[in-house]
């Protein structure tokens, strides 16, 4: 696969669509500029004590297959 130079970021293809822009935020739908599709959170909702203590910290095991393998 061909990528031109302008597409490589530190080693990493963008897709071409990752660009930044003003979204709605999917928690309180305000407006923030975001730096590409993958960021939909505003930084003030990320900040809040709700969404900091939603992170789910599991049991470390992973899921488990039928076979046993991790998945």
């Amino acid at each position: 696969m061909k990528v031109k130079s302008e597409e490589i970021e530190f080693g990493t293809i963008k897709a071409t669509t990752d660009i930044p822009a003003e979204r709605a935020c999917l928690r309180c739908r305000s407006i923030f500029w975001s730096d590409g599709f993958g960021e939909r959170i505003c930084s003030r909702c990320k900040g809040s004590a709700d969404w900091r203590a939603a992170i789910y910290e599991g049991s470390g095991q992973g899921r488990r297959r039928s076979n046993g393998r991790l998945s």
